[in-house]
C-alpha cells in the first residue's frame, strides 16, 4: 500500500534551479519519498517530469495530488511510470526507455506509451 505523503521536503531538491529545459526523473528508495519529490517539483516550470514504479504506485500518487486540486494540466507533465514500454527487465535497459522519452519528449514528440 502507498502511504500518502506528509508536506515534508526532500533535501536538496529545493537547491535545484530548475527551468523549462530541465527534466526530472523521480527515482527515490520508497513511495512517501516519491510523492513528497512530486510534490516539490510539480509546479516548477519544466516540461518533463518522470517518476518510477509500478502503474499502481503511480496512479495512487496521481490520485492523492487530484485530491489535492492539483490540476489535469499540471499532472500531464508527470510522465508514470517513467520510460518506453521496450520490454527491457534489466536496469541498463530500463535508463535506455527512460532516456529515449525523455528524448521524445525534447524533440517536440510525446511518449505513445502513456
Amino acid at each position: 500500500m502507498c502511504k500518502r505523503a506528509g508536506r515534508a521536503n526532500v533535501p536538496g531538491l529545493d537547491s535545484i534551479h530548475l527551468t523549462v529545459d530541465s527534466f526530472i526523473v523521480l527515482i527515490t528508495t520508497d513511495h512517501i519519498s516519491d510523492e513528497a519529490a512530486l510534490r516539490q517539483v510539480i509546479h516548477s516550470p519544466v516540461r518533463y517530469v518522470g517518476m518510477i514504479g509500478s502503474r499502481h504506485k503511480c496512479q495512487t500518487i496521481l490520485a492523492h495530488l487530484r485530491a489535492d486540486k492539483i490540476s489535469e494540466e499540471v499532472l500531464a507533465r508527470v510522465y508514470a511510470p517513467v520510460g518506453l514500454a521496450l520490454g527491457g527487465p534489466t536496469p541498463e535497459e530500463i535508463a535506455v526507455s527512460i532516456l529515449a522519452e525523455i528524448i521524445a519528449v525534447r524533440r517536440g514528440g510525446r511518449a505513445a506509451d502513456r
